[in-house]
């Protein structure tokens, strides 16, 4: 995802162009699948029909999971909604609660990197987006200029 300043007061995290193309390509491989095993299932046994019902909703549910994360300065409000078929969660933090954006390596990946938000009144931080350095640094630099909060000092 990728930051998209919309006005001076609103923002949005968008997918790449690249996440869209990959959607659809995924979207259509599972609709073939399950459209060509869905043929044969007269042949099949029960727990075998189960298992592949199970798994064919289960990739559907994935294939349409979507994070839309919304930066309003107007209302200080971050929203982070996560959505499926369904509403899964949504989460907002008050801009004027952050007291800074923390780029910080990910536990176990030597090249991961991960953009967290520190609060005021929380102790853990908030992890907001993982990627590698060069990513999390301009991702952490737009956010800190957009949002005016600082961006702590970057790991070497």
């Amino acid at each position: 995802m990728y930051f998209k300043q919309l006005s001076a007061s609103k923002a949005i995290m968008a997918k790449t162009r690249t996440q869209v193309i990959a959607r659809w390509f995924f979207a259509g491989l599972v609709a073939s699948l399950t459209l060509f095993v869905t043929a044969g299932f007269e042949h099949w046994p029960n727990n075998e029909v189960f298992i592949w019902s199970f798994t064919a909703l289960l990739s559907w549910h994935f294939l349409f999971a979507r994070r839309r994360v919304e930066f309003d300065l107007d209302k200080q409000l971050i929203t982070n909604k996560i959505s499926s078929l369904y509403p899964l969660s949504q989460q907002r933090i008050p801009i004027q609660n952050i007291s800074a954006f923390q780029i910080r390596r990910r536990l176990g990946q030597s090249n991961g990197y991960e953009l967290c938000i520190i609060m005021d009144s929380q102790i853990e931080q908030l992890k907001f987006d993982y990627g590698n350095l060069p990513r999390m640094q301009q991702l952490g630099q737009q956010l800190s200029l957009f949002c005016k909060v600082p961006l702590l000092s970057d790991p070497n």
